[in-house]
């Protein structure tokens, strides 16, 4: 009976701990951000980021639940683009672009059903070497101790992750594409028969 008392009160004081934990040390906002180079202008990678679309092609949340149904609204590509989804892994949520700099950087709110606040995700591409640097990042609140403690636990770095493995992809996307080569225009011949 002694044991078990010791077992039940080293649980609380675990528990303690971790709650102690995350009101000291967890953020209060959670921001996770990852980059990749691309071999390719920005004009080729921006369109996979600015519509709702093609982004589906290389998001890492695709790969993870592939049998999630998606539906789309609002403007085909840019601001008012709207992605809806419902899904067995990825829950139910919608995301959609706010702004869209051509080039330069895309903007997307994202709203998860279930949980209070929009997350902001934006997409920055800039000039590197004979490629494009392009970067991806996060920011949403954490509001109360489960929020907090579920950034602390898994969000943050599972969302480190997602970012990094989703970059490697459009990576993959965008270089495996076919590269279109100006044609030659042939020289204007001489209608007139002279020389």
């Amino acid at each position: 009976m002694r044991i078990l008392k010791f077992i039940g009160l080293g649980i609380v004081g675990l528990l303690v701990l971790i709650i102690a934990y995350v009101f000291a040390f967890a953020p209060d906002k959670g921001h996770v951000e990852q980059s990749v180079v691309i071999n390719a202008p920005a004009s080729v990678i921006f369109p996979h980021l600015n519509n709702m679309e093609k982004f589906v092609a290389w998001s890492p949340w695709s790969k993870m639940d592939p049998d999630a149904k998606n539906t789309y609204e609002g403007a085909a590509a840019g601001v008012g683009a709207r992605m809806n989804w419902v899904g067995e892994k990825t829950g139910t949520g919608s995301q959609w672009v706010v702004e869209s700099v051509e080039n330069e950087r895309v903007k997307t709110g994202v709203k998860f059903e279930g949980f209070e606040g929009t997350a902001w995700a934006e997409f920055k591409l800039a000039p590197e070497g004979d490629g494009t640097k392009v970067t991806w990042t996060y920011d949403g609140d954490n509001t109360g101790f489960m929020g907090k403690a579920m950034w602390s636990l898994f969000m943050g770095t599972m969302l480190d992750g997602q970012f990094a493995d989703g970059l490697i992809d459009l990576k993959k996307l965008v270089e495996s594409a076919p590269v279109e080569t100006p044609t030659a225009t042939p020289a204007p011949t001489d209608s007139t028969g002279t020389k």
